[in-house]
């Protein structure tokens, strides 16, 4: 996008940390933007003038906040997988198989049963039973 601005063009962001998350990324867009002439409007901070000799300032603010959000989203994250697994939620898609289905499927195909069969009777793909058969066989 950088690359294609005109002057006189409007790079418009529905939100600060959608322009970068880094105080020091988000001057260097901005360098970058006024570079070409151009001009940033963000619609979460509709005050912000990136034309006036203050723009850098505001600019390092905000994306110093922007910066300090992410931080803090993530550490809220983190701290909130931590009681989950605690109370013992899994994560992750559930198995396509059952432990027992898993043991019928390696059973079957070491008699000889093909895999295409086998995926038809279990309503799975192929790829899945080949994952199942190649554990089986690791084990």
């Amino acid at each position: 996008m950088l690359r294609s601005l005109k002057p006189g063009d409007q790079v418009l962001a529905i939100a600060t940390d959608r322009i970068a998350r880094n105080p020091l990324d988000m001057l260097t867009i901005l360098r970058a933007i006024q570079t070409k002439g151009a001009g940033l409007r963000l619609l979460d901070e509709p005050f912000i003038d990136t034309t006036s000799e203050m723009a850098d300032l505001i600019m390092f603010v905000v994306g110093w906040a922007a910066h300090w959000q992410r931080r803090n989203i993530l550490r809220c994250t983190a701290i909130g997988r931590e009681r989950a697994m605690a109370r013992g939620v899994k994560f992750g898609r559930r198995p396509k198989l059952t432990p027992h289905q898993c043991q019928a499927i390696a059973a079957r195909s070491a008699a000889g049963e093909p895999i295409p069969q086998l995926a038809a009777d279990f309503q799975v793909s192929e790829t899945t039973i080949r994952r199942v058969t190649k554990l089986a066989a690791a084990a």
